[in-house]
Formats: structure tokens, C-alpha cells, sequence
């Protein structure tokens, strides 16, 4: 029946960092690792659910895998997903813009104020337990 099926969403994984993955749906296309080019849509929230940003009506954030263009625990949380697929990662604090909001440090960042504050006011909170929930589509891997 039903319920010998496997459910689609995979349990999370948790990395050496504390960051936590599962896969929602596999690409078929290439393997993302250290050096790839990515273009990745996003839906951004809080650990409480509250939307903070996504790339719904802008342009796919991209970002060389292994550089310092994203934050750590998206540059990392990514790494293993296929072209086409969705990934949730579970972000903790300290694997997420420690640097900052700054034009020099990691993305994905917001242009507009009041997305900058939520994640200003979150990393200010100093709560090692909060975290910043990202679902991830990978559109293009180089």
C-alpha cells in the first residue's frame, strides 16, 4: 500500500559543520563540487518560518562552489546535488553571514532593508541553536 512507499522528503544529514541536508527531488543533470559554476534559485526563511528572501521574481543567485562568494553553509550544503535538483539546508548562525551584509562578504544578500534586518536582528540574537532554513533548486551547473 501507500504507506510502504518511500516519503519524498529524505531525512536531514547533518554535516561535520552542523549544517543539515535533504533532498527533495534529485537532478539528473551535473554533480555540483569544489570549482562548480552555479546558478541556484531559493526560498530564504527563519527558523520560525518567517519568509525573508528568494529569487521568485529576480534573478538566480550565482556563485563559484569552494570560493567565498556564498555563505559557508550554503557553499557547503550544496555540494552533491544535480542540475534540476531541490535540496532543503538547514543553516546554522555561525555557518551563515558572520561577515556581515557588506558588498565583500559571502551572499546570498539582499538588496532590500527590511530583508537586511531580519538578518541583521537574527545574527545580533547570539542564539547558537537559531539557524536560517534555505530550499534550494539547482538551475545551472558548470
Amino acid at each position: 500500500g501507500p504507506l510502504d512507499q518511500e516519503p519524498v522528503v529524505s531525512k536531514f544529514t547533518k554535516l561535520p559543520s552542523g549544517t543539515q541536508i535533504a533532498d527533495l527531488s534529485l537532478g539528473k543533470g551535473s554533480e555540483i563540487q569544489e570549482g562548480s559554476r552555479v546558478l541556484i534559485d531559493y526560498v530564504f526563511r527563519r527558523a520560525d518560518g518567517y519568509f525573508v528572501a528568494s529569487t521568485e521574481n529576480g534573478e538566480p543567485f550565482g556563485f563559484t562552489v569552494g570560493s567565498t562568494e556564498a555563505i559557508p553553509g550554503l557553499d557547503e550544503g550544496i555540494r552533491g546535488m544535480k542540475q534540476g535538483g531541490t535540496r532543503r539546508i538547514v543553516i546554522p548562525i555561525k555557518n551563515s553571514f558572520v561577515c556581515g551584509l557588506g558588498k565583500t562578504c559571502p551572499g546570498p544578500i539582499p538588496t532590500d532593508f527590511g530583508q537586511r534586518r531580519q538578518i541583521e536582528r537574527q545574527m545580533q540574537r547570539n542564539d547558537p541553536y537559531n539557524y536560517f532554513f534555505f530550499e534550494v533548486s539547482a538551475v545551472s551547473v558548470k
